[in-house]
């Protein structure tokens, strides 16, 4: 999704410190049998010995044919080789790089689960090491990714505590603290992350021409799930009094929400844009599914009266599936184009399918009803003012 826009700043670690000492190999470590262990006294515990079976000349010349390999675009060998050496010299410059940048080559290879293991393992491993900011901004977008929202907010935090971020990088990492909130239904504490780093691009003036950066695919998207769930809060059960204004009220949330998902879409990000594609359908399919729910009005007292009240809601909320069933079929097409494969391709399959069902349910439901569709539109009118 991100592709290392610090890659070459990262992985060209000069190493002087270690190369200093390495104008030799040197003898190779020996592996030495342990003494039998005396019988009584105490037990000391002491620390594992990591035996080599490289110089460390050696381990150097290594973590360079390892770099070559990630730029050269070869993710997986370098990855297994970066790893090799993170066993082999778990402490150190090379020891942190090789772990670092191991975490580079799954995330290229879309391996986020493993990536995201590797990035957690730094951050432990090497407190205030020159990479861990750069480490908690890879370690984020994985978890964004994965949907584990209480850790992409605990990352977050961890970002926003930091005196040395960017104006974009504070941008991004509000942006990934809101959604991981908005994501765990706290709604309104993500209103006031997103509302800060809103204003932050409107100062900036971020986007308004061109494509806009990737970080604030990331920001909209979180806008649009705050605006999606405010918006589905608004229910139809009870019949509210003025059910004409509650229906305007939940069908502006829509568009609201509709509209921010749109701007995350606008970075062209295959997998920001099929997140957004699958939720702006999915604000049709529940918008229809809450408004067939609606019961008949106490005046609809005999059979036929309901039945034309039944035909009459499906012939006019027909379009919210219709509407919700191209926005799933864009996402799919978008996914056979780009090759992003993540969850949201997969739920926009399931919608999709869900989708014509539904449609093809109602259309046998009309057909089934003794009125023509003159009959139905006649009574949509009857409609406009109340259920």
């Amino acid at each position: 999704m991100f592709f290392f826009t610090e890659a070459r700043t990262c992985l060209a670690l000069a190493l002087a410190g270690l190369l200093a000492g390495c104008g030799s190999s040197g003898p190779r470590p020996e592996v030495r049998t342990p003494a039998p262990k005396a019988e009584g006294g105490p037990t000391i515990e002491v620390s594992p010995v990591v035996v080599s079976p490289y110089a460390e000349a050696e381990l150097v010349q290594e973590f360079e044919r390892a770099k070559a390999l990630l730029l050269g675009g070869k993710f997986r060998e370098a990855a297994e080789v970066f790893d090799k050496l993170t066993r082999y010299a778990p402490d150190g410059e090379v020891g942190a790089a090789s772990l670092y940048n191991a975490a580079v080559g799954y995330e290229a290879l879309g391996e986020r689960e493993a990536s995201a293991a590797r990035l957690r393992e730094f951050l432990r491993r090497f407190p205030g090491h020159a990479l861990e900011r750069s480490a908690l901004f890879r370690l984020g977008r994985a978890l964004a990714y994965l949907e584990r929202w209480a850790e992409l907010v605990a990352v977050s935090e961890k970002l926003l505590a930091r005196q040395d971020l960017a104006v974009l990088e504070v941008i991004e990492a509000r942006g990934a603290r809101a959604l991981g909130l908005v994501e765990q239904d706290l709604v309104e504490e993500a209103a006031r992350e997103v509302s800060v780093a809103r204003d932050l691009v409107e100062r900036e003036r971020l986007g308004e021409a061109g494509k806009p950066p990737i970080e604030l695919a990331q920001l909209w998207f979180a806008v649009g799930e705050v605006r999606r769930k405010r918006s589905e809060a608004i229910k139809f059960e009870p019949v509210p009094p003025n059910f004409a204004e509650t229906l305007e009220k939940r069908c502006q949330g829509l568009l609201d929400a509709q509209g921010a998902y749109t701007e995350a879409m606008r970075s062209l990000d295959a997998h920001w844009s099929a997140m957004a594609g699958y939720r702006v359908g999915q604000l049709y399919q529940e918008l229809h599914r809450d408004v067939m729910r609606v019961p008949p009005p106490a005046a609809a007292d005999t059979v036929r009266k309901r039945q034309l009240f039944e035909g009459a809601m499906r012939l006019r909320y027909r379009v919210l599936l219709e509407k919700g069933l191209k926005m799933m079929e864009g996402t799919v097409r978008l996914g056979d184009r780009t090759g992003e494969a993540s969850a949201w391709i997969g739920r926009a399959r399931e919608a999709e399918r869900a989708l014509e069902r539904t449609l093809a349910d109602e259309k046998a439901a009309l057909e089934r009803l003794p009125f023509t569709e003159d009959e139905l539109r006649e009574a949509l009118e009857a409609l406009k003012k109340k259920p």
